[in-house]
């Protein structure tokens, strides 16, 4: 999904992940997963990112990278649907799933200009919101999110996790 928005931040473009960014990744996804666990938030494990589902999400073209002088400096996945976490809901929303940043990249303000990144892929697609979740107990994702602008619809459980989920209006500029 090219889009004439592509640049994040000056000298930050966002392009689709190929195959060959998969060992990027992963390591991207992992390190961020480690900090978390650092910081006592529980949201990913490291041995939660696998090589197989990576791949497949890239082969369809949902997986997604922040690109800084030619290193990836974040990574998010955009799907069209997200039956396990939202339920069935009409096709009006694009979800982002596993947003991370390097860690030596944290705090320039690359995740929130991929998220508006996402909210304008999904606005071009036609769908009115951009969706997205996190561990329920997970307090500073949660304020993060709502910093961004993203309102939290409601809580989903099942018998191993709990969700907050959020949306805001995907808007095209």
């Amino acid at each position: 999904m090219a889009s004439p928005h592509d640049m994040l931040l000056p000298g930050i473009t966002m392009r689709r992940a190929t195959r060959a960014d998969a060992d990027a990744l992963m390591a991207i996804s992992r390190e961020a997963a480690r900090w978390l666990l650092g910081c006592g938030i529980q949201q990913w494990a490291p041995e939660d990112f696998h090589r197989e589902p990576l791949i497949a999400a890239i082969e369809r073209g949902e997986v997604y990278t922040a690109v800084r002088d030619g290193v990836i400096v974040g990574t998010l996945t955009l799907t069209w649907a997200d039956p396990h976490v939202w339920g069935e809901q009409p096709d009006d929303a694009g979800y982002v799933h596993g947003l991370a940043i390097r860690r030596d990249a944290a705090g320039q303000g690359i995740g929130a200009a991929m998220l508006a990144w996402a909210g304008r892929a999904v606005a071009a697609a036609g769908r009115p919101y951009l969706r997205l979740d996190c561990m329920a107990t997970n307090a500073r994702l949660r304020a993060y999110y709502e910093r961004a602008g993203f309102t939290q619809v409601r809580d989903v459980a099942d018998a191993n996790w709990s969700a907050s989920l959020y949306q805001k209006r995907a808007v095209s500029a």
